[in-house]
């Protein structure tokens, strides 16, 4: 058979050809996948099964992300890492293995790059429902606030600030802030932020969540003060000896009841900031769940004593940190909680 041989110019034309053809080739993967993420969408898997809750808190190093696939199908991301690009990819390739294109309910926290610096991303990337918010007047308060603001307001998620009273309740389950209170009150944790964004003020504001399904509760604390905490554990106190006459701990009908707390999703990642003695006696977790990548000082050794004292000797423990457990995923349904790592 003859060979065909092909002059310069003809060589050239073709190999413009070739490369028109790759380029307009990535051009339309890049439509229904962003190329830098590539690798996030070659993952296979599925939605985990109706009729249960599961909560994954990804390995993120010493930053925040947690799935949650609701029991009716629905679904919530809180917090969204640090931003770095890892982290995106890490996020993005756990959420298209849930098949997760549209998110119900998107949480941030609070407004360090650590907890927001990746929802900007994220949101981008993937539709969402409704999402709750910090209540921060400035915006520039950090990159990553600054940048999961604009990406919210451009995706056209109904946005709802994270605050006392906020939530979602369906048929068997509910989700709902305990803290910071309503941002109208002059002495709320977002009028102190707003009027002096320091530290602690930052701390104080952080969202607390509770979680419910089939009568265990998770207690999501993100960049949260241990003082805070223990200020909701004595209100709780007060409550319980009235009667909770003004229904503070209810939402939608349901009694919050932190002492069924099946799991505790552990406040800033574990430092000594997130010490609260009292608090944690009170909801007395089956599982505590600690982000803390490689930083020092996280977690404390007080706050693993802390949450160590009431272990069974010999027994397990129930403490898992990401940074040796991998991905920890909690489970909950009709038979009760399970919670292990990937690691």
């Amino acid at each position: 058979m003859a060979k065909i041989k092909l002059t310069k110019g003809a060589a050239a034309i073709v190999s413009v050809a070739c490369a028109a053809f790759i380029i307009s080739a990535l051009l339309i993967l890049n439509i229904f996948w962003p190329l830098k993420y590539l690798t996030a969408y070659l993952v296979s898997g599925g939605r985990p099964q109706e009729g249960r809750l599961e909560m994954c808190v990804l390995d993120v190093g010493t930053s925040d992300c947690t799935i949650v696939c609701l029991p009716n199908g629905k679904t919530m991301l809180i917090d969204g890492g640090d931003g770095t690009y890892r982290n995106n990819l890490k996020i993005l390739t756990e959420l298209n293995r849930r098949d997760i294109d549209y998110i119900d309910y998107v949480v941030c926290t609070t407004v360090t790059d650590e907890y927001c610096g990746g929802l900007g991303e994220i949101l981008r990337q993937k539709q969402a429902g409704a999402v709750f918010y910090p209540y921060c007047i400035n915006s520039y308060i950090s990159e990553g606030f600054e940048d999961f603001i604009s990406a919210a307001g451009d995706s056209g998620a109904r946005m709802v600030v994270a605050e006392y009273g906020a939530g979602v309740a369906a048929e068997d389950f509910f989700f709902t802030f305990l803290s910071p209170a309503l941002h109208t009150g002059p002495g709320s944790e977002y009028a102190a932020l707003n009027a002096d964004p320091s530290a602690a003020n930052i701390a104080a504001a952080s969202a607390v969540l509770w979680i419910e399904y089939e009568g265990s509760g998770i207690l999501y604390a993100g960049g949260v003060s241990g003082q805070k905490l223990e200020e909701i554990a004595d209100t709780y106190a007060l409550m319980q000896a009235l009667g909770d006459p003004d229904g503070y701990f209810t939402f939608a009908g349901n009694d919050i009841r932190l002492t069924s707390c099946a799991a505790y999703h552990v406040a800033s990642h574990g430092g000594d900031i997130a010490l609260a003695t009292s608090f944690t006696d009170l909801i007395d977790p089956e599982y505590s769940v600690i982000s803390a990548g490689e930083q020092s000082g996280v977690p404390s050794l007080e706050v693993l004593a802390d949450l160590l004292h009431d272990a069974v000797p010999g027994g397990d423990d129930g403490i898992y940190i990401t940074r040796y457990d991998g991905d920890v995923t909690v489970v909950i349904d009709e038979s009760g909680v399970t919670c292990g790592g990937s690691a």
